[in-house]
């Protein structure tokens, strides 16, 4: 019978060795490819944040009327203004030259014309929507021909309801016929020379802030004013975390603003001021929560990765 040998003690000492050896650079490929693929993701989020801010506010942005004082606040973290949250026409004046009610077309009419719109989520709720924080301008043309005399006349929106029956004549269509009109209530009689198929434009103001969370990091927040306690609803989040807020160059969120001229109009500017501005810059500076170790980047080092997006907004209604 022949004897099998097995493996000495040495033979069993190195390839434990080897394998330790193998298994440790085994680990260190794998540790490396998780660190690289935990910054990548940091920096990815990161950018896409930093994105996020600057493709939010200029949507919002290029709509004001800074000459017809959209802008309320100006200053170098934060931006308050009236964002327009609907557009139509005066379909019918509800009781007559010198009352305190509009009527306008239905949403979606037949024809597949769109004359009343409203942006973002359809007609606010009459029941849920804080009706007087959103203020309502209609054009007003005045008598004289030309437009020296025409106006937007404000009015603050005490109520929103609908009424089937309104702008019927206008609006003849069967397929037209039982679909809901919005009648808005004013909080003043109209002007006498508002008429019939003056544009309406419907405005609700809300604000736009770095600001510290609970959590210690800063974002860019976003927040409707609310009627009923005539104040700012509490500030949310719309992207971040960004850098800390600074007075100087290195702030996380920053706004600058500039007339027609690229005269630059200070932080905290009054309304005379306000209503020059005729574009709006937005630069937004972030860095990566933890460390980062890329090719290239501080020569390899360990550091948290820092980076910034800018953006510049022309205005479109401008002195």
């Amino acid at each position: 019978m022949r004897i099998r040998r097995g493996m000495t003690l040495v033979e069993i000492l190195v390839a434990l060795v080897l394998l330790g050896i193998v298994s440790g650079v085994v680990m260190r490929v794998v540790m490396r490819q998780q660190r690289f693929y935990q910054g990548v993701n940091q920096i990815l989020t990161q950018r896409s944040q930093l994105r996020q801010a600057t493709s939010v506010l200029p949507i919002d942005l290029r709509s004001l009327s800074s000459v017809g004082n959209d802008i309320v606040v100006a200053s170098d973290s934060a931006i308050w203004f009236n964002v327009t949250v609907g557009t139509g026409a005066v379909c019918e004046l509800v009781g007559g030259v010198g009352g305190s009610a509009v009527a306008m077309p239905p949403e979606v009419l037949y024809s597949g014309q769109s004359i009343t719109s409203w942006y973002g989520y359809g007609m606010p709720d009459p029941k849920n929507k804080p009706k007087s924080a959103y203020t309502v301008y209609i054009y007003d043309d005045g008598t004289e021909l030309g437009n020296q005399d025409d106006v937007w006349q404000k009015y603050s929106l005490v109520d929103l309801t609908v009424d089937k029956t309104k702008c019927v004549s206008q609006f003849a269509q069967i397929q037209d016929v039982g679909k809901d009109r919005p009648v808005l209530t004013l909080g003043a009689p109209l002007t006498a020379t508002i008429a019939v198929g003056a544009p309406v434009r419907i405005t609700k103001q809300v604000r736009y802030k770095l600001y510290q969370e609970t959590d210690g990091k800063w974002y860019l927040g976003y927040s409707d004013y609310n009627a009923t306690t005539s104040s700012f609803d509490p500030l949310s989040p719309v992207s971040g975390p960004f850098d800390p807020y600074s007075s100087g160059s290195g702030t996380g969120i920053g706004f600058r603003y500039y007339d027609v001229d690229g005269n630059e109009i200070a932080s905290g500017a009054g309304a005379t001021d306000r209503a020059r501005i005729a574009r709006v810059d937005l630069i937004a500076r972030a860095r990566t929560g933890s460390n980062v170790r890329a090719a290239g980047f501080q020569n390899g080092a360990d550091q948290q990765y820092k980076d910034s997006l800018a953006v510049s907004v022309m205005l479109r209604n401008r002195n």
